[in-house]
């Protein structure tokens, strides 16, 4: 790929150390509706004219949102007021949707594959994760569950498949399909992705809730209990079952 220089030689590729410190600022969704999909704008600068990439004078916004400032239908001065009081801050979260509209959604849960169960994983008897069917034909299933991070504190929550991303988090960052959430430097807490068209995918996890810990990395899951005992779970499978696995 080409890469894109201005006139003072700067590159249009914002180092990861900076995107990081601009996600952090603006709560992790964009400054004006608080969406998490987002690209970084540079504002004032723009980034025609900058120098460096200076996380003070870059914005998250989200791709409408963007395309109203690049249009000019929306003024840079807009966005300037919406970075004193980004909208996640607000909120306290960043969101969006996920898209099930081919069929049942499974979930792949590290070493788990978990299908056509209305309730794929259940801890102390409650659902962790639970399916709903389509509330009128021709609508998409309704995926809701939530995870917590290894302090036990809720990370990321989804209801009726719009997923909340908490802004208390270190970083939260969305690529594509994928989420990714880390509690410091290199320390993932979660990586989550959708595989089209149907399967939400659990990548790594850290996770601790109700005692147990839950960590996922590929196609292992391991969750340790309280007591000090451990079970693990490579290419297990779960189908057509009311409740896919209960701990």
């Amino acid at each position: 790929m080409t890469k894109i220089f201005n006139a003072f030689g700067l590159s249009r590729d914002i180092p990861a150390d900076i995107k990081r410190q601009v996600r952090q600022r603006d709560g992790f969704g964009c400054v004006v509706c608080g969406l998490g999909i987002v690209q970084y704008e540079h504002v004032d600068p723009e980034f025609k004219d900058a120098r460096t990439h200076d996380p003070n004078c870059i914005a998250l916004l989200c791709p409408q949102c963007h395309a109203k400032v690049t249009t000019r239908m929306w003024s840079k001065a807009r966005v300037k007021l919406a970075m004193r009081s980004p909208k996640c801050k607000q909120l306290g979260y960043t969101r969006e949707f996920f898209d099930f509209s081919d069929g049942h959604p499974a979930l792949k849960f590290g070493g788990m594959l978990l299908s056509n169960c209305p309730t794929p994983i259940e801890v102390s008897g409650k659902p962790l994760f639970r399916i709903k069917p389509p509330e009128l034909p021709e609508e998409p299933f309704l995926f809701s569950g939530l995870f917590t991070d290894s302090e036990g504190n809720i990370s990321l929550e989804i209801e009726d498949n719009e997923w909340k991303a908490y802004s208390n988090a270190w970083d939260v960052e969305v690529k594509g399909s994928t989420i990714t959430i880390r509690e410091a430097h290199r320390v993932f807490h979660l990586i989550l992705s959708v595989s089209q068209p149907n399967t939400i995918v659990v990548e790594r996890l850290n996770m601790t809730l109700g005692g147990l810990q839950f960590e996922a990395n590929g196609d292992f899951l391991r969750v340790t209990f309280p007591h000090g005992g451990v079970s693990e779970f490579t290419s297990c499978l779960a189908d057509n079952c009311m409740v896919g696995m209960a701990f």
